[in-house]
């Protein structure tokens, strides 16, 4: 590994911190019209099958990391496993709960925390914006106008939120989220105030987390999260565009801003993105000469995993795609490029948890959402596709699709790369090792293909908050784990060493910075003789 590698993990305010109760999902997920409508339209059928049922739930208390006496515990347990470097994410409605209203309070508990983790040597990465918004900026629409033919329809079609919010929903009090060009403004004020406050002990900058497969996935698309649109294409054009608008700008600001080298590496800034990226794969059809689901794949994995870095890297705005359906077109008009966002990313963020395989869907292919091709399946069970290797909460473990994604960012961008999430639901701890060990092999495999990889942050630190999942034991993601099943009980929300814990551990201290392919070939087989 490269000197100066980072070793270390991810946590995010909302899933953590405890009390935030003025974000969009914290509203999302205690309104009962809105989660009444979510436990309506997720339940198994056609549109969500292969899903299951969600029953929201806020994050409360989350795990009290917001609390000294929480987070230096957890700085203390992120250092004794070795680890040089630890991601969080500032709560902007904790910063800015009012328009134009800052509260020094909050600022100051973040910078506290922030100099905790540089006496413990830890090297902070911060996230500007990790998915949630301050509710001025965003309150989720409650209720939907139905389109006149929903009333002929059964359940789940007749709840799916196909129209616009009515008139005198909340949401039109607010700045209605990423759809709203003032929302950047808005943005980039906050970004300003941050930096301005922090340039001193933050070098690694993160300016938005998940912009497609999370924001406009989740919220636009899937209409499982804030603001709860479903397949609701034209509103993601705009927000797709907004987005890109935003880290761009936020981009800009943190070079104007940040004049201080806070890790003595003497570069004063570093700034990227994280994005989810996924394996992909063309699910199998038995119909012969069946092309539709390769097309399917081609075109998801194109909007997914490439659309927001050709933008930032190379400037590139397909428009043209997002009508028509065609890849690249460079000669048509409507293919734009934008000088002014390209070469927008010091490093590329890499989220990857999965392989997932994509087919048409006849429902997609009709609605304004065309350009995302195909969905897939999300819970996959043994009899999907003959696999084994699933997590708790049936996502395909294929560490091999690392590699593969490591390889397609250097040949397609040449940017460096920090994996800033990569991790397994596993309740029991019987596969993190393993799921960790395999992973890291695959960066080193990337590594010696002159992949550039920064660094390495598991998912997470300890059990959390887990979005649509909430509680579930089925979403433990943490290499300290929590017992939420009597968390009434545990006040302290014990943090429980595991047995994945101890394999990252190990590799830390074994691996270091620049073992040869020999030596990290032998401390793998010990990893896995130890561990597995």
């Amino acid at each position: 590994m490269r000197p100066n590698f980072l070793w270390g993990v991810s946590t995010s305010s909302y899933q953590v911190e405890g009390g935030i109760s003025n974000n969009d999902w914290d509203f999302f997920t205690r309104n009962e019209q809105i989660k009444k409508r979510i436990s309506k339209i997720t339940k198994p059928s056609r549109i969500y099958k292969g899903n299951s049922q969600i029953n929201l739930e806020p994050a409360g208390n989350a795990v009290q990391s917001w609390l000294p006496q929480y987070y230096l515990r957890d700085l203390v347990l992120a250092k004794k496993l070795g680890l040089n470097s630890f991601r969080i994410s500032i709560e902007w409605s904790r910063i800015e709960p009012q328009k134009g209203l800052w509260d020094n309070k909050a600022i100051n508990q973040y910078k506290q925390m922030i100099i905790s983790m540089h006496k413990i040597g830890l090297n902070p990465i911060i996230t500007l914006n990790h998915i949630a918004l301050p509710l001025w900026i965003l309150t989720p629409p409650t209720e939907f106008k139905k389109k006149i033919f929903q009333y002929f329809l059964f359940s789940p079609f007749r709840e799916l939120p196909l129209g616009e919010p009515v008139k005198d929903d909340p949401f039109w009090s607010s700045l209605r989220g990423w759809e709203n060009t003032e929302t950047v403004d808005e943005y980039i004020q906050y970004v300003i105030k941050i930096v301005s406050e922090f340039k001193d002990q933050v070098d690694y900058w993160i300016t938005l987390g998940e912009p497609i497969a999370s924001i406009i996935g989740g919220g636009y698309l899937a209409g499982i999260w804030p603001p709860g649109f479903f397949l609701d294409g034209n509103r993601t054009k705009i927000v797709l565009h907004n987005l890109i608008e935003a880290h761009v700008k936020a981009y800009n600001v943190i070079h104007e801003i940040d004049d201080s080298d806070a890790d003595g590496d003497g570069i004063s800034k570093k700034v990227g993105f994280t994005h989810l990226m996924l394996s992909i794969n063309p699910l199998k059809s038995y119909r012969i000469f069946d092309k539709n689901n390769i097309e399917a794949a081609k075109k998801f994995s194109y909007f997914t995993n490439d659309y927001f870095i050709n933008a930032v890297v190379k400037g590139e705005e397909d428009v043209h795609y997002l009508e028509s359906c065609k890849i690249r077109n460079t000669n048509n008009i409507d293919f734009i490029f934008h000088s002014n966002w390209k070469d927008k990313a010091d490093f590329i963020g890499l989220d990857y948890y999965r392989r997932v395989h994509i087919y048409q869907s006849l429902i997609v292919s009709l609605s304004s959402a065309k350009f995302i091709g195909g969905i897939f399946k999300n819970i996959l069970d043994k009899n999907d596709e003959r696999l084994i290797n699933l997590s708790d909460l049936g996502w395909e473990i294929y560490p091999n699709g690392l590699f593969d994604i490591l390889i397609h960012i250097k040949k397609t961008w040449n940017k460096p790369i920090l994996i800033t999430e990569n991790g397994v639901a596993d309740r029991t701890d019987k596969i993190r090792a393993k799921f960790i060990i395999d992973h890291i092999q695959e960066v080193k495999r990337a590594v010696d293909e002159d992949v550039d990889v920064i660094g390495y942050l598991h998912w997470s630190l300890m059990d959390n908050y887990e979005w649509n999942e909430g509680f579930n034991e089925k979403g433990k993601f943490g290499l300290f784990s929590i017992d939420f099943k009597n968390k009434y009980l545990n006040t302290k929300y014990e943090r429980n060493f595991t047995n994945g814990a101890a394999a990252y551990q190990f590799l830390i201290k074994n691996i270091g910075y620049g073992n040869n392919k020999k030596e990290f070939s032998n401390i793998i087989l010990m990893a896995r003789e130890q561990f597995t």
